[in-house]
């Protein structure tokens, strides 16, 4: 029927828009399952809780939708395990740990900070470590899984890579818009290292190569150096007590390296990085979203 148009596409599927609204509703409610009791047991403010809880929610609804929906296995979304894997993590790792140290380091020798080490015991400082690593890792994982997971793959098939980076660029950065000392300098950088994320899925095909830069970029800027992570000071996970100094637009000020000018060159030269590197290849068994008899291009001439 004529009609059915609406719904499906040649391949008889449901076109991408109703497929990510499938993921919507199916996340709407697994966050009500899963979010609610965790914050009630814990504590409404215990971020841990919600990014657990976040997390656990977005992994139910896009093993729903890809089983369900799109008939393939969970890991498809860029989740798989296999001999890239280690490799993409540990670049990724890398790359956000010297993006941040660039920052640190060059407000350090400008004398724009001041460092001092916190008054708190071995144990309470090896607490701090793998508490910080649990919850920058959940936290970011949560956010690939939701903003470079099941909805961005499923636009890109839909609109083609570039549209799709950009919306979800738009989202991730509004999303953020809320935290405190939020300012326009801070959105636009969080827009860019969004492009940064889903350019490092396209390269890989994987979220494995995302997750390592936005894990380390958020552990290093918290935990190892003292800034304040998008507005936040994680005071109970910073090894470091950090005072800073000089203009805000370098610095970023009290939203932290994300607000300032520092951070849009060191997003801009890792992206030209993870564009033009030649290592960074999808595994050639790597299964994805994308039909057999699919091809989906960046919309640009590639190498």
């Amino acid at each position: 029927m004529k009609w059915m148009i609406i719904f499906k596409n040649d391949a008889n599927e449901l076109r991408a828009g109703w497929q990510i609204g499938v993921f919507i509703l199916i996340l709407a409610t697994t966050s009500l399952l899963f979010i609610a009791p965790l914050v009630a047991v814990f504590n409404v403010r215990n971020q841990v809780a919600l990014s657990t809880g976040l997390l656990v929610a977005a992994l139910v609804a896009t093993w729903m939708v890809t089983r369900w929906v799109n008939r393939k296995p969970f890991v498809a979304v860029g989740l798989s395990v296999n001999a890239h894997t280690m490799k993409q993590l540990g670049i990724g790792c890398l790359l956000g740990w010297l993006m941040m140290t660039v920052i640190f380091g060059f407000q350090y020798v400008s004398d724009h900070v001041m460092v001092t080490a916190p008054d708190i015991s071995l144990v309470d400082g090896v607490q701090a470590f793998v508490g910080a690593a649990l919850f920058f890792a959940v936290a970011a994982m949560s956010e690939e899984v939701l903003f470079r997971g099941y909805p961005f793959q499923t636009l890109v098939r839909g609109i083609g890579f570039i549209p799709s980076a950009v919306v979800m660029g738009v989202l991730f950065a509004a999303a953020h818009l809320m935290n405190p000392n939020a300012s326009v300098f801070g959105f636009v950088n969080t827009f860019l290292v969004a492009l940064l994320f889903s350019l490092a899925y396209w390269r890989t095909r994987s979220l494995w190569l995302p997750f390592g830069i936005h894990f380390a970029w958020n552990f290093s800027q918290t935990t190892l150096y003292g800034y304040p992570t998008s507005g936040v000071h994680f005071m109970e996970y910073e090894l470091t007590r950090l005072t800073q100094f000089g203009p805000e637009w370098t610095t970023g000020g009290a939203y932290g390296p994300e607000g300032g000018a520092l951070a849009t060159v060191t997003i801009l030269v890792c992206g030209w990085y993870v564009y033009a590197s030649g290592s960074l290849r999808p595994h050639p068994g790597a299964m994805t979203l994308e039909r057999e008899t699919e091809t989906i291009r960046w919309q640009m001439a590639e190498r």
